[in-house]
Order: structure tokens, then C-alpha cells, then sequence
């Protein structure tokens, strides 16, 4: 910056502050005992140009350039020496003010400016000396100008750590803010899926990255795959742990950071390990074009705090996934209960529709229930109510459905699978059904045009059918009947 460095009011002020005091202090030693030699006329006329000056800088504030600044400290210097000369003393006290000169132009301006102004003081003061035949002169001189000289320094290396310290605390603030951004973003994301593309979206924002990526171990820990990915992917989608040495691999197994570059690509990349607990479950891989960013202490300190801001994110999502398998889980038999089974049939209804195929539904109840669970207990009730989920899961495939719908009703969803098939599986369950108890069923298949509420109340007739004429058989929706 070519003037004086600090809020644009300050320097103006400041100067005119020392032209009051200046002023003040004049004033004041006039008052007071003084040389018979001193020319006080001239002294008054001192007072009033540092008090007019003083005021001016005050009143007129930021409307002064700045290079009238430097005019106006290099006029305060020789009213100093006007004042010295006036004083009548060959030692005055006012020399001391050269001092604030020095002080003042270390404080504003750049070096060079300051030590411009030095000189000039150091050269008024020179002819000064030389004027009034004081003692010693050059002794003087030196004392003066060498002392200016170290306390403008010593201002001058205090003004730059503290405006360094500022600007890191500045820079720090910034960090904060982009994560917490980053994290008032993330909070709004529920959905594990969505998350961990938003958190890479996000990291890759606030570090200006060409890429990043989040690698999270497999299921059975033998490898990093990528679950998330914003920018330049890289090439490989799973990473073996036993493989050969890479940097994500290496992040997650030390804990510590790691950094290089990618074969596939030039740059630069760093592999930041997210903890939790001080241990590694995951690595986030942010790639830039310059390898030199990596040298960035701001941007590790950066990068850093994303890896925090992560492990939160992914802890919480994971939670909310737990909190979601568990909302929608039968505690006791372990199947979908019956607000999975509302949510799932419809999708499964549009993906027929999509696919041109065929979908079946049954309900299945278990018959004379209550005296079971009267006679044996409900803990022999519940035992059954497992062991007939368990038997029942085998039987089917991967595809197909099962949930318990309430008490001892399942609801069974058959996906590509016919009424001819449908009646085939369901006999196979109630085949399967363990102890020599019974079941009684209703199938109904979709007619492609019937919504998910339709087609499951289709099915319970068909089940009511069957417990109306005797249970222990399947009923289909056109009256028929096996068993």
C-alpha cells in the first residue's frame, strides 16, 4: 500500500493529535519559567501553527491525501527545529519531539517513507546543532537520531506481528465461517446417500480443490471403497489394504496425513484421515491442480477441520440410518414391520410397472394364535412367532418380501412371480410352518391398475375367505382354493 497503513481516519487523527499535544506542551512551557533569550512572539506563532495543524487533521479527517500527510510531518519537523531555534537554549528540551516524528512514520508508513522522514529530522537537526553552538553537537546528534532510529524500529517490528497476529486471526475467522457453513449445510442432509456426495461437494468448495474423495472401509475391512466423490474421480473404486503402498490406505492405517500425488494425474493430493474416538473411519482425498497448496499451512489447518466437521457428519447419518432400519424393523422376529411393508409396495408396484411384470401379495395368519398363546404362554407364542420368520425367510428369495404386518399376520410380496407361482410359495411356507401348527392365506396379483391399498385389500379377503371356511388353506382373490 503506497500511504499509511491502518483504518483511513486513524493516521489523520493521530498526526493531529501530536500537533495538539505538541501545541499543548509549548503553551504550557511558555507559562512557565523560561530563557530570558527565548523569542516568545515567535514561540506563540509555533503554538498557533501546531494547534491550527492539529485541528485541521482532526476536522478534515479522511478528505486528506495521503501524501499530504508526509508534507504535513515533514512541516511539523521544522517547526521543531523553528522551535528549538527559538527556545534560546543550546540544549531544548523540544528536540525530544523528533522522536514522535520517527515514531510516527514507522508507525504509518512503509520503511522506506519512515526512514525518508528519519533522514530529513536527521539533517534538520544536523543544521540546528550547527546554528545554536551547543556542546558537543555531534554527540547530541547521534544520541537523537540513534535513539529515533531504534524506537521507530522497535514500533515498527511490534506494528508488523501484531498486523500479521490480525491477519491470522482474520484468516482463522474465515476457516471458521466456511465450516460453518459447511456445517449448516450438511446438517440440513439426512439421507446417508446424499450425505457423503455433499460433504465431498462441500470440502472440494472451501479448499478450492480439483476433486475430493471419500474412501470408507468395506464391509469385511479388507479394503477402502469410494462412497463419495465431487470433481476428478479416481480410477479405482476399492483399494486393498494388502495391496501396494497408497496414500489412502496409508492416511487410515496410521492415522496421520498423508500427501503425494496420484499415478493417473499430475498435482498435488492430500489424504486427511477422519477419526472418531482417535480412530480412523474414514479418509477424505482432496486432489489440486499444484502440488505446492500442499505447503499451505492454512489449507492443512483448513482441511484439518473438514475432517472433523466429517466425522460428525458421517457419525450423524449413520445414526439416523440405525435409527431408520430400526423404525422399520419387527423388534421381535427381526422382518420389516408394517410401515416398511407401506413404504416398500408401492415401490415395488412401479417397478412391475416399469419392468411389464407380474407381482403377487399374500397375507399369511397364523390359525388359533390366541389359544396357543393362551395354553403355552406368550413367551412360547413369541418363540413360534421367530421361528415361523426364520423358516418362512429361508424358503424365499432375495427379492421377495416378507413382513410381519401385525401380531400374527405377515404380508408376503411377490416380485416377477404369478398367481400359479404364488400359490406354489406360499404352500412351501405354510409347509415350513415348525411344531405342526397351521396358517391360513390370501393371494391376490396385481392388475396393473389398482394402487398398493387396493391390491392388499384384495389379499385380506382372500385370507378372510380362507379362515371363514375352516383355515389351514390359501384362498386367491377369484374364490379359489388349494389346500
Amino acid at each position: 500500500m503506497a500511504g499509511p497503513q491502518g483504518h483511513s481516519r486513524l493516521p489523520q487523527r493521530a498526526l493531529g493529535s501530536l500537533f495538539l499535544a505538541g501545541a499543548t506542551i509549548g503553551l504550557v512551557s511558555l507559562l512557565l519559567p523560561h530563557s530570558p533569550k527565548a523569542d516568545v512572539a515567535g514561540l506563540y506563532s509555533n503554538v498557533a501553527l501546531a494547534f491550527t495543524a492539529g485541528v485541521v487533521l482532526w476536522v478534515v479527517g479522511a478528505r486528506i491525501p495521503y501524501w499530504v500527510l508526509h508534507l504535513t510531518l515533514g512541516a511539523g519537523t521544522l517547526v521543531i527545529a523553528r522551535a528549538i531555534l527559538l527556545s534560546g537554549d543550546k540544549v531544548s528540551f523540544y528536540s525530544v519531539w523528533f522522536i514522535w516524528v520517527g515514531l510516527y512514520a514507522f508507525y504509518f508508513f512503509r520503511r522506506p517513507a519512515a526512514a525518508a522522514h528519519v533522514a530529513f529530522v536527521a539533517l534538520v537537526y544536523a543544521a540546528v546543532l550547527a546554528h545554536t553552538g551547543a556542546n558537543s553537537p555531534f554527540a547530541r546528534w547521534l544520541t537523537t537520531v540513534t535513539t529515533l532510529v531504534v524506537a521507530g524500529v522497535l514500533i515498527e517490528t511490534l506494528v508488523r506481528r501484531a498486523r500479521h497476529e490480525a491477519n491470522a486471526a482474520a484468516a482463522n475467522a474465515t476457516r471458521m465461517a466456511k465450516i460453518a457453513q459447511v456445517a449448516h449445510e450438511l446438517a440440513g442432509v439426512s439421507d446417508s446417500a446424499a450425505a457423503r456426495p455433499a460433504l465431498c461437494a462441500a470440502a472440494a468448495q472451501v479448499t478450492r480443490a480439483e476433486g475430493v474423495a471419500l474412501w470408507e472401509p468395506t464391509s469385511d475391512g479388507s479394503a477402502l471403497m469410494l462412497t463419495g466423490t465431487s470433481g476428478w474421480t479416481p480410477l479405482q473404486r476399492v483399494i486393498p489394504f494388502a495391496g501396494p503402498p497408497a496414500g489412502a490406505p496409508q492416511a487410515f492405517t496410521t492415522g496421520h496425513v498423508a500427501s503425494g500425488s496420484e499415478e493417473s494425474r499430475q498435482g498435488g493430493c492430500l489424504w486427511q484421515p477422519i477419526l472418531r474416538d482417535k480412530a480412523s473411519i474414514a479418509v477424505l482425498a482432496i486432489y489440486w491442480k499444484s502440488a505446492g497448496t500442499l505447503e499451505d499451512p492454512a489449507v492443512l489447518s483448513l482441511v484439518d477441520l473438514l475432517a472433523s466437521e466429517a466425522a460428525v457428519t458421517l457419525e450423524r447419518v449413520g445414526l439416523l440410518a440405525r435409527l431408520e432400519t430400526v423404525a422399520r424393523t419387527d423388534e421381535l422376529t427381526g422382518l420389516p414391520n408394517r410401515r416398511a411393508w407401506q413404504e416398500e409396495l408401492p415401490r415395488e408396484l412401479g417397478r412391475a410397472g416399469r419392468m411389464a411384470e407380474p407381482l403377487c401379495v399374500a397375507m399369511l395368519d397364523l390359525d388359533y394364535f390366541k389359544q396357543y398363546n393362551d395354553e403355552r404362554g406368550h413367551q412360547a407364542g413369541d418363540r413360534l412367532l421367530k421361528e415361523v420368520a426364520g423358516a418362512w425367510s429361508s424358503e424365499l428369495r432375495a427379492t421377495d418380501i416378507l413382513a410381519r404386518y401385525g401380531g400374527e399376520e405377515f404380508a408376503l410380496a411377490l416380485p416377477a412371480c404369478g398367481m400359479s407361482d404364488a400359490l406354489v410359495v406360499v404352500e412351501r411356507l405354510r409347509a415350513a410352518i415348525p411344531g405342526g401348527e397351521s396358517c391360513s392365506a390370501g393371494i391376490a396379483c396385481w392388475d396393473r391398475h389398482e394402487t398398493a391399498v387396493e391390491l392388499l385389500e384384495r389379499a385380506d379377503t382372500a385370507l378372510y375367505e380362507a379362515k371363514r371356511s375352516g383355515r389351514d388353506q390359501t384362498f386367491v382373490t377369484s374364490g379359489a382354493k388349494l389346500g
